[in-house]
């Protein structure tokens, strides 16, 4: 009920200023900006639940990685797995991508490493957020010691 009540306040303000002109002369006519429009690539969404699928058929076969075992936490890796798998669909019409990664038993050289890539890009960027959330945990436990310590 009260910001009912500002909100009338308001409109009523800004009405009241806006109509209280002063007409100081002629306007000066602007002059014309002229956009550019550039093409952007329209990305078609997967259907949720392939969505869904790729990210389990691909984490089970990273989960299964030792070398990624000894890197990442199950929560880490699911996190490398849905950045991969959405940079996928970015890259990727489902249908297309069907027929150049996902069906394939054996992928070229050429999308190999794409996969690679791409999931290496993601990795470090699931690091990158690792690091950072335990620097502000180690800042915040300072903190808290600091002031325990002054009491």
């Amino acid at each position: 009920m009260r910001s009912k009540g500002l909100n009338i306040f308001i409109i009523i303000v800004v009405a009241i200023l806006t109509g209280c002109t002063v007409n100081f002369g002629q306007t000066v006519p602007e002059k014309e900006i002229k956009t550019e429009v550039t093409e952007t690539k329209k990305i078609k969404l997967w259907p949720h639940v392939k969505k869904e699928y790729w990210y389990a058929k691909y984490f089970l076969t990273m989960a299964l990685n030792p070398n990624v075992q000894r890197m990442l936490t199950p929560e880490q890796t699911f996190a490398v797995v849905k950045c991969t798998v959405d940079g996928f669909e970015k890259d990727y019409d489902y249908e297309q991508f069907l027929e150049v990664i996902g069906d394939n038993l054996r992928i070229s050289p050429q999308m190999n490493k794409y996969v690679y890539d791409i999931s290496y890009v993601c990795s470090q960027e699931v690091q990158r957020k690792m690091k950072e959330e335990q620097s502000k945990e180690l800042q915040k436990n300072s903190e808290k010691l600091k002031l325990e310590n002054a009491i």
